[in-house]
């Protein structure tokens, strides 16, 4: 049970306090160069401006040129979307039904690809932190009582998904993950019999092996 628990803090992992200037981000940002891959595959390069990670999920501002006025996309207009190092794709996730599309950053490319989920849930511990002091001036910054968690998704040939913070696969880890590999039998027998290092805790490493495998 401790490891669970433990499996399920790394899944669901705190991040960071959301802090109050998270709405207007993006106008003290910088443009960075990437692009966008429409619904018809189109691949348009220009630049876009940096949101925080939730708003990223959201909507994405791009520019044709650094001159141009912004397109606002949103996960119905693309496939995909690059800015900076940081790509995104757009998957079904969001809501009770789970099928609404959002941008998710893709954090493992391969067979199996891995994907971040943001979210922001509360935690009762406003704070103020005090950045620097000159004379009686104050720089302060304040944390609202939130902080940002991540949940990881596994996507296995574009559509096979995978939620590794559902309690289906908490609870039945080794039966779970050993059929979404069982196209390699031999990493599925090392995760059915528990062997060290491919159990819950060792997502990275089982789909690292899986990708290797297929290359």
């Amino acid at each position: 049970m401790k490891q669970l628990l433990l499996a399920f803090a790394l899944l669901i992992s705190g991040l960071t306090y959301a802090q109050d200037f998270d709405d207007n981000w993006e106008d003290r940002s910088e443009k960075l160069p990437g692009y966008v891959i429409t619904n018809k595959g189109e691949k348009i390069e220009g630049y876009l401006k940096r949101f925080l990670k939730i708003k990223s999920q959201r909507k994405v501002k791009f520019f044709k040129t650094l001159e141009d006025k912004p397109v606002v996309y949103d996960p119905k207009d693309l496939k995909a979307y690059k800015i900076g190092e940081d790509y995104y794709e757009t998957h079904p996730y969001e809501g009770l039904s789970g099928k609404t599309k959002v941008f998710l950053l893709r954090t493992v490319d391969g067979k199996i690809s891995l994907f971040d989920y943001y979210i922001r849930v509360e935690d009762d511990k406003g704070a103020e932190m005090t950045l620097k002091k000159d004379g009686n001036k104050e720089i302060i910054l304040d944390f609202d009582g939130t902080k940002i968690q991540t949940e990881v998704l596994a996507v296995k040939d574009g559509d096979d998904y995978l939620k590794f913070a559902s309690p289906k696969v908490l609870f039945s880890f080794k039966n779970v993950m050993s059929k979404y590999v069982s196209d390699y039998p031999e990493l599925a027998k090392k995760i059915k019999s528990k062997e060290k290092g491919y159990r819950v805790l060792g997502i990275l490493k089982i789909v690292n092996e899986y990708n290797a495998h297929f290359e």
